[in-house]
């Protein structure tokens, strides 16, 4: 049994995919949806309670970018410390003459936004070919590339470290003591230039709960803390003490994946130190706020019977109390959404699908003050395994993805909040 990305049978992206192909109104998510192949109704949600009155909102504008130097999608970005953009891996449109059943492959190839020219460049590959993979900037200006899949679907287990300046990668060899990595695992930067890399899964279906400390410098490898629950997939969060918030993710059960509907708090300083917190429903994405909080946005369900079953609210997480508490809801619930904290504090929500499984052509923006959701924009495009990234001006850089159609698209928007 394969249980990467691409292989969990109980992915909503997926499962939407097919409700896409067959539906004239219905559309994908704009990013991968981890759930389970055993799918329930969320547990009701208290309503939250606004704390201040809502800021004045300008209205976002959202305007065509420049085109990649070819179609892609699932691609991993990253800012770079110059404030150029690199655009990573990702899936390609098949090309050649197809005898059978043809798969669109994934691509090794890089290329960079210059915002400054306007346009993107040619920029080197990686070690090789992957898509779905995570990109982490790290302190030295290199890039940690982890995870996805391969040419042929098959997960990878490997990591590379890309140089910008060289349009090269190298692959990190593992730990002596260990065969290979998992594949799917979390990674975080942490405040001295390491990355935690917590969790993942092996082969034969075994989810972890080890954490591995990587120190880019030496190329080594050391211990973390454990993790108190497997879970692959998940999303991770450096707060501002030093500790981990952990979010989301799956693990293996037998011939199952299932939700994870905890999150953690690790600390990589103290190998014993854990706690476990307990979120309203599943946790997806993780944003940092301002003041050191933390945005974590829902993923929905999907259930054959029910179709898109879209999360009432999201959750900010406290630090301090180590508690959650529900903001919001949106003015049109979603699950497959982005999420990018902007200059002012604000953090800014767009793609996704709605309960009808049809995708969300509006932007909003939620307000930490107020723990609100204002829309700021609509006529988002409707796609999905996009990136997305903030710029030094404030823009969000939209590139690639693909349509309902299925069809890839060498395309970006710039988005201004």
């Amino acid at each position: 049994m394969r249980t990467g990305r691409l292989a969990r049978m109980g992915s909503i992206f997926a499962l939407l995919l097919a409700v896409v192909a067959c539906s004239s109104t219905a559309t994908p998510s704009p990013a991968v949806v981890t759930s389970s192949a055993r799918l329930s109704t969320p547990s009701p949600m208290p309503t939250p309670s606004p704390t201040a009155s809502p800021r004045p909102m300008a209205p976002a504008t959202t305007k065509p970018g420049p085109a990649m130097t070819e179609a892609r999608t699932g691609q991993a970005a990253v800012r770079l410390v110059d404030g150029r953009v690199l655009i990573m891996g990702g899936t390609i449109p098949f090309t050649g003459k197809c005898e059978m059943a043809c798969m669109s492959p994934a691509t090794a190839s890089v290329e960079i936004y210059d915002p400054s020219a306007g346009k993107f460049s040619p920029n080197g590959s990686l070690a090789e070919p992957r898509t779905d993979a995570k990109a982490l900037l790290l302190n030295d200006g290199r890039v940690l590339v982890t995870g996805g899949n391969g040419q042929y679907g098959e997960d990878l287990s490997t990591l590379e470290i890309y140089d910008p300046a060289q349009g090269t990668a190298v692959l990190v060899k593992p730990p002596s003591d260990i065969s290979y990595l998992p594949s799917g695992p979390t990674e975080v930067l942490l405040a001295d230039g390491r990355v935690l890399i917590a969790g993942g899964s092996y082969a034969l279906g075994t989810t972890s709960k080890v954490t591995l400390i990587f120190d880019p410098a030496s190329g080594g490898f050391s211990n973390g803390p454990l993790m108190a629950e497997p879970r692959q997939g998940a999303t991770a969060t450096l707060l501002r003490d030093g500790r981990v918030l952990i979010v989301g993710g799956d693990y293996v059960g037998g011939s199952y994946t299932y939700p994870n509907k905890h999150a953690e708090l690790i600390d990589p300083s103290h190998p014993l130190a854990q706690s476990t917190l307990s979120l309203s429903q599943y946790g997806a994405t993780s944003t940092l706020l301002s003041d050191g909080g933390v945005l974590v946005e829902e993923w929905g369900l999907w259930d054959s019977a029910a179709g898109c079953i879209t999360p009432e609210v999201s959750e900010v997480f406290d630090p301090s109390t180590e508690r959650f508490t529900p903001v919001g809801p949106m003015s049109t619930p979603r699950t497959g959404s982005a999420a990018i904290r902007i200059p002012d504090g604000r953090v800014v929500v767009f793609g996704g699908v709605d309960s009808r499984c049809a995708a969300v052509g509006t932007v909003e923006a939620f307000d930490p003050d107020s723990e609100t959701f204002q829309v700021i924009a609509t006529g988002f495009p409707e796609i999905s395994g996009f990136s997305a990234t903030l710029l030094d001006d404030g823009e969000i850089l939209i590139a690639g993805g693909q349509g309902s159609d299925w069809q890839m698209t060498d395309a970006s928007w710039l988005i201004k909040p």
